[in-house]
Parts: C-alpha cells; structure tokens; sequence
C-alpha cells in the first residue's frame, strides 16, 4: 500500500506541475505549496498509520523539495513579489529549519524515538505557519 501511495503521489505531482508550468510559466508559489502541503499529508498519514516508511519518503522528499524551493536566499528574493522581497530571508531560514527537522525525523525514526519525530513534523509545520504569517500576511 505504502508503495502505491508514494507511486501515485509522485504521478498526480508530475501531472499537476506540468500542467501547471504550461499554463503559468517556470514557477508558482502557490503550486510549489500545494506540492510541499502533499508531502506533509502523506508525512502525517504515516504517522497516523503506523507506516514509518511513507513517512519518511515523505520527509526525505520533503526536505530536498523545500531546499530547492526555498534554499537560496537571492532565488527566493526574485520570486517573491516585489513588495516582499526583502523577506526572502525568512523563506530560506524556514527551508533550513525543515531541512533540519527532516534529520532529526530521519534519525528518529525508531519506536524508542517515534514522539521526537512526531515533534520534529510538528517543528516544519510551525516554520510553515511563521512563513506564511510573515511573508504571505495569512
């Protein structure tokens, strides 16, 4: 089952983002959320479920995806609209704080550790939230 998820995840992510890179050009925020948002569900559902192996596919995608997204300050800065490029630091320090937790998650994922893991997602969502609170005033 597991296996399937993360096979049919992947295929409706490539088909929504090509569809939506021809209809919108090279980059969308808010395609590149709701992609980041389908590695968090498909996280938690693992987490939910007992499935230590979809969550991490989960996390380990998760990390490399938001690091390219939002890794590079000066990358970030351009396609923020111009009113909030100067934020862009808070963009990649959110990048770096899930890039980080995705460690301790990837470490933590024995049954000894299962709650540090649960509070290392916990942690991305938070740097998320204060990402879309400060950059995106929602």
């Amino acid at each position: 089952m597991g296996k399937r998820f993360v096979i049919s995840v992947i295929a409706v992510l490539a088909f929504s983002t090509a569809a939506t890179a021809a209809a919108t050009g090279p980059y969308d925020l808010k395609d590149n959320m709701l992609k980041l948002n389908t590695y968090m569900k498909a996280m938690q559902a693992g987490f939910i479920e007992g499935d230590k192996k979809k969550a991490l596919q989960a996390a380990e995608v998760l990390g490399i995806e938001s690091e390219k997204l939002f890794g590079n300050e000066e990358m970030m800065r351009n396609k923020l609209p111009k009113e909030k490029a100067h934020q862009a630091r808070i963009a990649t320090t959110s990048a770096h704080l899930i890039s980080d937790n995705v460690e301790i998650i990837k470490s933590s994922m024995d049954n000894m550790r299962r709650e540090t893991a649960q509070n290392a997602y916990l942690d991305i969502q938070r740097a998320c939230m204060r990402c879309h609170n400060l950059v995106r005033d929602w």
